[in-house]
């Protein structure tokens, strides 16, 4: 359905709001999901390839292991989501203030110009 129509797979999300899609290793590569809802998702392993995320809401979503390289990360809402293990080293318009909201460790990959932020670290050493 996501895949189809990002109108008609929102649409979905708010008449089933206690649904947990399951993309896990899902092929999205290269896909227009600009304002998609995927907030609460499992996207383990998923590939975001070149896809284009504008303003799409990825809240406590689970992209552990995602590839995101060249995704456009345009007024995405990431708060809360697992970016543990997820390559993001190309990702376009990604910003710090995004990432101070995240999960991630250190094997998430960035974009050079990204530091990782300090609460990664308090986060793992909690561990």
């Amino acid at each position: 359905m996501l895949k189809r129509d990002v109108d008609e797979w929102n649409q979905w999300r708010v008449d089933e709001p206690a649904a947990v899609p399951d993309l896990s290793n899902a092929d999205l590569d290269g896909m227009n999901l600009v304002l998609a809802n995927l907030s609460g998702a499992l996207l383990r392993g998923a590939d975001f390839a070149m896809a284009n995320l504008k303003g799409a809401d990825l809240r406590n979503a689970d992209l552990r292991g995602a590839n995101l390289v060249g995704a456009r990360l345009i007024g995405v809402d990431l708060a809360g989501a697992d970016l543990r293990g997820a390559d993001l080293r190309t990702a376009e318009d990604l910003t710090a203030e995004q990432l101070e909201e995240t999960l991630g460790d250190d094997r998430t990959q960035l974009p050079d110009e990204l530091a990782r932020p300090a609460r990664w670290s308090s986060l793992l050493d909690a561990r």
